[in-house]
């Protein structure tokens, strides 16, 4: 497969330094035992394809894929325009991911390793895990067999986990979309990290987390203010967008809007917005939203036809009637 280096971030920003030993095979955390019942958690995010030109579009992808997740399709062309609109500066995870996560109403936490010892994969897979845990897709980096960035090469997408007791345990497996394949990828935690040699697990896999230093970011949500918001996913029927930077026109996409935990018999709208600028955390009824559904709920989940613009954005928000 066709993988792009990304630009080095000691150039773009800084570099963060840190956490617990382990040996290049993977490893586990000090004192993390495994325990009798493994727990796993997969969240719904089917694999999409990135865009390869301008350096490769994986990081915009991911974000694209976590998105959904949180009632927001996203395009590519978007994800990149918010950095910087001529598309010439790439999505960097620890250089300016937040921000366009911030942009689209998404809340984040970041891997914080600056406090923490080298080599950090033991330390970084635990917070990877702990995020999937709790339902949060990650931004993940790998090195890539063949280039050389010192940082990383390649930004995917983690969206589930084994675990098998506190802490990072070898036999932990990780669940993660690479936006270079439609193919689910699951590795378990002794196989995933290795040096920029890459002559350890990187000599038997493609990709591998990076052993000494480590960037990622959790999407933890959306941006609301009156805490009423009810969980809306969006799911698009075709895994590849039209490559409007290899000159595809854009194409209308259909979707699927979905939102969880409705009381039946109460009354809803579902807003949209076709512009992530327009988005409110707050008094909805009162936003610029590009069109409003209302409904009475006749059961717990609700799912609505939509159609979203390729290169475009729609965000969606379900609030009781009236919020």
């Amino acid at each position: 497969m066709t993988l792009h280096v990304q630009t080095s971030r000691r150039q773009a920003c800084f570099t963060l330094a840190g956490a617990a030993a382990v040996a290049c095979g993977g490893g586990s955390s000090p004192g993390a035992s495994p325990t009798a019942t493994p727990t796993t958690v997969r969240l719904p995010i089917p694999p999409r394809l990135q865009w390869e030109e301008l350096d490769g579009y994986c990081g915009e992808c991911a974000i694209q894929q976590a998105s959904l997740l949180f009632g927001t399709y996203v395009s590519q062309f978007v994800c990149r325009g918010i950095i910087q609109p001529d598309q010439q500066s790439q999505l960097l995870v620890g250089v300016n991911e937040q921000a366009v996560l911030s942009a689209l109403r998404l809340t984040s936490a970041p891997f914080d390793s600056t406090r923490l010892p080298q080599p950090q994969f033991p330390a970084y897979f635990t917070w990877v895990k702990q995020h999937l845990l709790n339902l949060h897709p990650v931004l993940i980096v790998a090195y890539v067999q063949g280039l050389d960035d010192s940082d990383y090469d390649h930004i995917m997408l983690a969206t589930g986990v084994t675990s098998r007791g506190p802490g990072t345990l070898p036999t932990d497996q990780l669940f993660f979309n690479d936006p270079e394949s439609l193919v689910v990828n699951a590795r378990v935690a002794a196989t995933l990290a290795d040096t920029r040699t890459m002559r350890g697990n990187g000599a038997r896999f493609e990709v591998c987390i990076p052993l000494t230093t480590c960037f990622g970011c959790a999407v933890t949500g959306i941006q609301d203010l009156s805490r009423k918001a009810l969980p809306v996913q969006v799911a698009i029927g075709k895994a590849r967008e039209p490559d409007v930077i290899a000159g595809a026109a854009p194409q209308p996409l259909d979707a699927v809007v979905t939102i969880s935990k409705l009381v039946p018999g109460k009354p809803y709208t579902l807003y949209r917005y076709d512009d992530h600028r327009s988005v409110p955390t707050a008094n909805y009824a009162r936003s610029r939203f590009t069109s409003a559904t209302k409904f009475v709920a006749t059961a717990p989940q609700a799912t609505f036809p939509a159609v979203v613009r390729s290169n475009g954005v729609a965000v969606f928000r379900c609030l009781p009637a009236g919020v």
